[in-house]
């Protein structure tokens, strides 16, 4: 690795003479973290994507650093010159043969008359034959192709869902979404994926004015995404489980297939990230399938997709748009949708309409200022970051 000193800025703050060995030393001891950005050859990047760039380069060990020598060229000793060149050698030729050509062997034979009428017959005949037979091939493939049709539109396609063998289910990076012969609906993806959104309630009590205490309280969305260690996990905003410091007998539940459930807060996102991951005790109802998610490298603006959510608080709804951009935040990208999003849909599932994928955790909606009017300008959370561990501390 080089010693190569770099300058590192956070927050409009500079520090300069940062090596490589103090970078990694400086992470190692929480001195740093992966959001810095430093400047590498007059260009300031994310640290992140330099130390990605660092660990991935290949060590080269010093022996395949030398130089392979040519071998030597083999020289052939020098005549004597006292003694007489060698003859040349010759190869003995064999003796040339004789013949004669008689006039009767040269004479080409002769064709039968009936010779070339019975060529341009048997050549006619295979013709016709090529030809009925490709008629055929092609009236059996098109009355094939109109029996499928009629068939597909007769008999639409089943989707089912096969439940995995064991209960716990461990997911650590994005799973790759199965491909389908076609475009799910709107229909099937509610009915597909609305059992993974849940409804979250945090509750609690706070002093007025007067010291006496008042109940208070919010509503969300969450995504199911994993069962481990007896425990089922899942997806939300921070926001949605955040509550006031002075904040006393705090309560929280979400609905899961219709039971109302005590959960605990595991872990929240990193770097502000709008992020925070529940668990509640493994129940058979938490026994699903891994839902399938996609990388943000695998989202393209115009795809179509619906927001899952429990908007108002009033149970979860479904309504639909399309990927219209992706903007950038400190720590990355975010994916901005045309889908309607209400409170309470934050923490809620964006899925692809065309493979019922995951995209993203919902968080936050645009609203444009007195001047300026925003309609369904509404961001997620891709799932790169909810699948790495860069992105999130215990809480």
């Amino acid at each position: 690795m080089n010693e190569t000193t770099y300058a590192l800025e956070w927050r409009g703050a500079t520090k300069t003479g940062y090596s490589y060995a103090a970078i990694e030393a400086g992470l190692a001891a929480g001195e740093l973290h992966s959001l810095y950005k430093i400047n590498v050859n007059g260009k300031w990047i994310v640290l992140r994507d330099f130390l990605e760039q660092q660990r991935a380069l290949p060590v080269v060990p010093p022996a395949t650093l030398q130089t392979q020598q040519p071998p030597a060229p083999q020289l052939s000793p020098l005549p004597n010159p006292t003694q007489p060149p060698p003859p040349p050698l010759r190869p003995a030729l064999p003796p040339a043969p004789s013949f004669s050509i008689s006039p009767a062997a040269s004479a080409t034979p002769q064709k039968p008359v009936w010779f070339w009428p019975v060529i341009i017959l048997s050549s006619t005949v295979c013709l016709l034959v090529l030809i009925v037979l490709a008629y055929m091939a092609a009236t059996s493939s098109s009355r094939g192709q109109r029996t499928g049709s009629s068939s597909s539109d007769a008999s639409p396609q089943t989707i089912s869902v096969k439940a995995p063998q064991s209960g716990d289910v461990r997911r650590d990076k994005p799973t790759p979404s199965a491909p389908t012969s076609r475009n799910l609906t709107n229909e099937e993806i509610a009915e597909l994926k609305s059992p993974y959104v849940v409804t979250i309630s945090t509750v609690w009590k706070e002093p007025d004015k007067t010291g006496k205490l008042e109940g208070a309280g919010q509503s969300g969305s969450g995504v199911h995404i994993k069962n481990e260690n007896g425990y089922a996990y899942f997806v939300t905003n921070r926001h949605v489980v955040a509550v006031p410091k002075n904040a006393k007998e705090v309560e929280y539940s979400l609905v899961f297939n219709g039971e109302e459930l005590p959960f605990e807060i595991v872990k929240r996102g990193r770097y502000e990230l709008d992020l925070a991951m529940l668990r509640v005790k493994y129940t058979r109802g938490s026994d699903k399938p891994t839902l399938p998610s996609v990388r943000l490298d695998d989202l393209k603006p115009g795809q179509e997709c619906v927001a899952i959510g429990n908007a108002l608080g009033g149970g979860i709804s479904v309504t639909t748009g399309v990927i219209s951009a992706f903007d950038e935040w400190p720590g990355g990208r975010l994916v901005r949708t045309s889908a309607p999003i209400s409170s309470g849909n934050s923490g809620g599932g964006l899925f692809r309409t065309k493979d019922g994928a995951l995209i993203g955790i919902t968080t936050m909606v645009i609203n444009g200022g007195k001047s300026e009017a925003v309609q369904n300008f509404n961001l997620a959370i891709p799932m790169d970051y909810v699948f790495s561990d860069l992105f999130w501390e215990d809480f």
